[in-house]
């Protein structure tokens, strides 16, 4: 699934390119891709420009003329392509639109994505229930250890949940944990103020290098924009079951928890119960 440092880069991507340019056409060719709680038909923006690309979480959210937001999901496998001329749709494509200079097609093999078009995008935000960005000086340890204080669930799992802070999913939060030396399975409530610290900290520092490295390409996902992330050979932890640890040269263990893979050193990364 495409995470925080995927999104930026697909939302600077796509800023280069598009950046007040006009929408001449819109196609839609899977209905469901648009969230029935839409505030208007996708059509709409056809004679609209962008005029600001943005993202919140994990979601892509282009600001258009006349007070028009597109906001979208990318969810496991959506992505959009850019072509300098017309290309024929293939069994993925779901939406297609261009403007003067580009052609632009949405594909999601999985067909999970969803997208909203609305005039008022802080409602729809708060509706999705998102907590702080990464480096919003409001995310402290303070308000970490009192949101996990009764949160007996693994830290693993808990820093998924996008409702405490934002864009950190299964990827990088194998790297954040292995970068603080906490095992994934320790409970949320029972990791100290001092550790909190340490985690907020990695996580900007593996965030912004990730960001800057154009995200992470791994398995199916790219971003779709002829921009291949080169984060994944600096990861240390996420996929390197049975290698070294880079830290210490024990070998990584790999367990499931909550239906995902995680990966840790059981030398650097001791469980609390």
């Amino acid at each position: 699934m495409p995470e925080l440092p995927e999104v930026e880069t697909i939302v600077k991507t796509m800023g280069v390119s598009l950046l007040n340019e006009q929408i001449k056409a819109i196609n839609l060719r899977y209905q469901p891709l648009l969230e029935t709680g839409s505030e208007y038909p996708i059509d709409v923006l056809v004679g609209e420009s962008f005029v600001d690309f943005k993202r919140r979480g994990k979601y892509v959210w282009f600001e258009l003329t006349n007070g028009y937001n597109w906001i979208i999901h990318l969810r496991m496998e959506g992505k959009f392509h850019l072509y300098d001329s017309q290309q024929r749709p293939n069994t993925h494509t779901h939406l297609t639109f261009n403007t003067a200079n580009h052609y632009v097609h949405y594909l999601d093999t999985r067909k999970f994505s969803r997208m909203v078009v609305t005039k008022h995008p802080e409602q729809f935000f708060e509706s999705k229930r998102l907590g702080y960005e990464p480096w919003d000086e409001k995310l402290t340890s303070e308000y970490l250890k009192k949101k996990y204080s009764t949160i007996g669930r693994p830290i693993k799992l808990v820093l998924l949940d996008q409702a405490i802070f934002v864009g950190v999913g299964n990827i990088y939060a194998d790297e954040i944990l292995h970068d603080i030396r906490v095992h994934p399975l320790t409970p949320a409530k029972m990791i100290s103020t001092i550790k909190l610290s340490q985690l907020i900290l990695s996580a900007r520092r593996i965030l912004e290098n990730a960001i800057q490295a154009g995200g992470t390409t791994i398995r199916s996902y790219t971003s779709g924009l002829n921009v291949h992330g080169r984060f994944q050979i600096q990861l240390a932890a996420y996929g390197q079951g049975g290698k070294p640890c880079p830290r210490c040269g024990t070998t990584m263990d790999r367990i499931v928890i909550g239906g995902r893979s995680s990966v840790f050193c059981p030398k650097c990364q001791k469980v609390k119960r």
